[in-house]
């Protein structure tokens, strides 16, 4: 009775370590980009994914210092059409003063989380403002790398705030001309909305 018992329990436990090892997206990545992981941004995401998922995430704790967030976002095919159901959507930001790590440390993040978009793409997390990074003009902003759903890992533009003090004139133009897909986006009542475009290829770099 014993010895079955062992057996059933080593077998649901392979049975979980091969569901949690068929979601993580990180062991098709060449060797070369985890060498660089501190610049292409790998060295941010946590892991291992969260077996359950939804479309929704509160990625800041209660009580996290800052103005309330909503990101409603919505992931797209390739051709930019096509909404992309069953996508991991792994999401971090700085906290309100521009840190990621805990006691003001560069990495990993505190502030992180995963959803999974629906059946038209949408997902919807809640965080606080991101500050600016401390002595440094870059604009304010949230993360996000995509994998699954049929697609491989990769990062997506990162969604800014429009008003936001360092986006510059020609950043401001740049963005334009994504249309559909522009990373500024105007903040309403704590809430904005940020479409995103999958690629078929990983992009994420060694070099």
């Amino acid at each position: 009775m014993d010895s079955r018992r062992s057996f059933l329990l080593r077998s649901a436990g392979l049975a979980l370590a091969s569901r949690l090892k068929a979601q993580q997206p990180f062991d098709s990545l060449p060797a070369g980009v985890w060498k660089n992981a501190r610049r292409n941004g790998l060295i941010m995401i946590h892991r291992e994914t969260p077996s359950e998922l939804f479309s929704h995430a509160q990625i800041a704790a209660p009580g996290e210092p800052g103005d309330p967030l909503v990101v409603a976002g919505q992931v797209f095919a390739p051709d930019g059409r096509t909404p992309a159901a069953g996508v991991t959507v792994y999401a971090y930001n700085t906290d309100a003063e521009g840190y990621y790590g805990a006691n003001r440390i560069e990495y990993p993040p505190r502030i992180y989380g995963w959803m999974k978009s629906g059946a038209a793409g949408r997902f919807e997390l809640r965080t606080v403002y991101p500050g600016h990074y401390p002595n440094m003009r870059v604009p304010a902003h949230v993360h996000f790398e995509l994998w699954g759903g049929g697609y491989p890992i990769q990062w997506a533009e990162a969604v800014q705030f429009a008003g936001d003090s360092y986006l510059t004139k020609e950043m401001l133009a740049e963005d334009d001309r994504r249309g559909q897909f522009r990373t500024v986006r105007e903040v309403r009542g704590g809430r904005c909305e940020y479409q995103m475009r999958l690629g078929t290829a990983s992009n994420y770099s060694a070099g």
